[in-house]
This record gives structure tokens, C-alpha cells and sequence, in this order.
């Protein structure tokens, strides 16, 4: 991972806001803390380009069985691919998670998202499928979002061919990666047993005290995520996920959210367990010490390792 970190300096770092040392986060980040990409879209090009050739790990091995598949979207008849990765051991049907890997909707699926998601399967015992959905710099507004929804669709309907159990499903994504698996909870017939997002993004309106207080946080910020809604929105008016209905909220199922300390979106995650209780859905909410946004990037951390071991134990009850 240190090896992953260097080299997305070489990228970074010469366009980086670099952090600066204000804020105490612990030491296990320090290098990833100086990842801090300014969006543009020369950047973006540049960067994506870099994660398609960069080393996935995604082989089979010993453990887990791993297959690219690609699917057609149902909006434009376009391809998509998803890696479905089975743990050799074990008996079926299994659980199953839909995995969506955050980058602000703009970049596709750094190399530790793809360890996270063999980590979940091995860990919890789990079909995992990980969407490469198509990202919001050079598509049309709700291309990103409509892969996820049919990734989750492909992946119920072929429960049986998966070795799956449709009664012991997750959705879990990170970051943007979080706001694209609430809106497939909502824009689904088929809820999953349960939802877990990790520092999640949800509020478009970008009012939070988090977001106004953290503008030079590392790695991410309320510069970049101004930004990163410009990309996804596309001059298209949504609504803020702090704005649901009651309704809306009743509909998510049980629900784990984690959030960073010094991240500009600390308080939205906060902000919407606190509705997610009072709606009266199981709600647990965390959140960590000492991290920024998308530590886990740093896998060797034992904090990271902690909140992994955390969140398997919580996908496995």
C-alpha cells in the first residue's frame, strides 16, 4: 500500500493542495494525507488513466474465485463491468454484498477498493460484486447511479447462479460510493437486509457545519466536493438526502455509518443516522478518531484494520 501511495504522488502531489499540519491526524496517514487531487478535468483524465493500468490483485487464488462480467445498462445499451468475487470455501447461498467504491463520482476504483472488496468477501464469507460503473466526468447525468441500480438488479435476479441468499444481501459504498447505494435503495423494488456507508457523501446543498469549518482538510474538502457536484449534478437540481421524507428514510433497512473526524463530510453522515433513528430504522454510527477522509487507503494501519474487522462483524449479524 505505501508502494500504491507513492505513486499516486507522482500524480498528485505536484497539483495538490498540500494539507497543511493544523489538523491532529494520526500519524498512520501522514503520507496519504498529501493525496489531495484538485479536479480538474486534465487531472482526471490523467488519474483515471493511471488506475486502469495500476495492479488490481483482481486473480483468483486459493481463496476466492474472481470473474469480470460485463452488462449492458438499461438506459443506453452500453456496457458496464462488474467483478464478482465468490470465497472458494464455504457453502452456498451465501450472503451477498453490492460493493460501490467512492472517488467523488469522477474517478474509477483505486487498487485498495478492490482489497476491500476481497477483504469483505473473505472476511464475512460473502459473494461480493463490485460495480466499475461508469463515472460522472464524461457521461451523462444518472449514468453512474443507473449502473449501480442495474448491477444490484443483475445480481438479485441471478441469485441462484450466484450461489446467493437474496434474504442475506448488503449494498456498501464509501464516499460517493455511499450517496450512489442510498439512491438504489430508493430507486428499487427490492430492499437489501442491509446498508452500510462508510464517510458517506449525501448533501448536495453542502450546509453542514463540517463542510463550512473544513476547507483544507486533506484528501478531501468543501472545495472538492463543491466540484464533485458540479461533475455529478450536470446543471440538474436534486434534492439533498438530508431532505428525505419520512417516507424515504423508513424504506432504507438496518444501517451502519462511519464517518472521518476531520472530513468535510463528518456531519451529513452524523446528521443523517440521527433521521435514519428517529425514522425508527436500526442505526449504528461511528465515528473515527484521528482519521480523514478515505483512510482507508492506508491499509497497513492498525485504526483501518480495526474499522474493517468492525464493519465485517456488523455485516455478519
Amino acid at each position: 500500500m505505501q508502494r500504491l501511495i507513492c505513486l499516486l504522488l507522482l500524480i498528485f502531489a505536484p497539483l495538490a493542495t498540500m494539507a497543511q499540519n493544523k489538523y491532529p491526524i494520526h500519524e498512520d496517514f501522514r503520507a496519504a494525507c498529501r493525496i489531495t487531487a484538485p479536479l480538474g478535468r486534465g487531472v482526471l483524465g490523467l488519474g483515471n488513466a493511471f488506475l486502469s493500468v495500476m495492479p488490481k490483485g483482481m486473480r483468483s487464488n486459493n481463496n476466492l474465485r474472481i470473474n469480470k462480467i460485463k452488462l449492458t445498462s438499461t438506459t443506453d445499451g452500453k456496457k458496464f463491468g462488474v467483478w464478482v468475487i465468490t470465497p472458494k470455501e464455504g457453502n452456498s447461498p451465501r450472503s451477498a454484498i453490492l460493493f460501490l467504491h467512492g472517488g467523488g463520482f469522477v474517478f474509477k476504483g483505486a487498487p485498495y477498493h478492490y482489497d476491500l472488496a476481497k477483504e469483505y468477501a473473505q472476511r464475512t464469507n460473502s459473494v461480493v460484486v463490485m460495480v466499475d460503473y461508469r463515472t460522472a466526468h464524461n457521461n451523462s447525468y444518472g449514468t453512474s447511479l443507473q449502473d449501480c441500480v442495474d448491477a444490484w438488479r443483475w445480481m438479485i435476479n441471478n441469485a441462484s447462479t450466484l450461489g446467493i441468499d437474496t434474504l442475506r444481501t448488503s449494498i456498501v459504498g464509501d464516499s460517493a460510493g455511499g450517496f450512489l447505494a442510498i439512491k438504489t435503495v430508493l430507486g428499487s423494488d427490492i430492499r437489501p437486509s442491509k446498508l452500510m456507508l462508510i464517510y458517506p457523501v449525501v448533501d448536495c446543498s453542502m450546509r453542514t457545519e463540517s463542510m463550512a469549518k473544513f476547507n483544507d482538510t486533506p484528501v478531501w474538502n468543501r472545495e472538492l466536493n463543491q466540484k464533485m457536484w458540479k461533475y455529478y449534478l450536470q446543471e440538474t437540481t436534486e434534492k439533498s438526502l438530508l431532505d428525505l421524507s419520512e417516507k424515504e428514510l423508513r424504506k432504507m433497512p438496518d444501517t451502519y455509518i462511519e464517518t472521518a473526524e476531520f472530513d468535510c463530510l463528518r456531519d451529513e453522515g452524523n446528521d443523517l443516522a440521527k433521521m435514519l433513528q428517529s425514522a425508527g430504522v436500526a442505526t449504528t454510527y461511528v465515528q473515527t478518531e484521528g482519521t480523514m477522509h478515505g483512510f482507508d487507503m492506508a491499509q497497513r494501519s492498525e485504526l483501518t484494520q480495526q474499522q474493517i474487522t468492525e464493519r465485517c462483524k456488523w455485516l455478519e449479524d
